[in-house]
């Protein structure tokens, strides 16, 4: 769905679709779908989603001590050196790396 206001893509918020733009609020109507105006396409718009990390339950986070943390491995470095670990606290979203 578009903003009435300024025709950008508005998203489900709350139970009204709400527009990033703009600040605009609209009432949801019916399914959750959208239709694109280029090509007259239906969409269906996801209101959740899930982590796909895997979880690492001993990781603490420094910021707020809370342990548990997703990870994601990245090769940031040559590939004769190991991988870095980028982690994201479950309970505050704080990011740090182990290297």
């Amino acid at each position: 769905m578009f903003c009435s206001s300024c025709g950008s893509l508005i998203i489900p918020n709350n139970g009204k679709y709400l527009c990033n733009v703009c600040g605009n609020e609209e009432k949801q109507k019916g399914e959750n779908k959208i239709t694109a105006k280029s090509t007259g396409k239906e969409m269906v718009v996801i209101k959740e989603t899930t982590r796909v990390e895997p979880l690492d339950s001993e990781a603490v986070c420094p910021k707020c001590n809370h342990k548990g943390a997703y990870y994601v491995l990245k090769q940031t470095r040559a590939a004769d050196e190991p991988e870095t670990a980028i982690y994201t606290c479950q309970s505050c979203s704080h990011r740090w790396r182990e290297y």
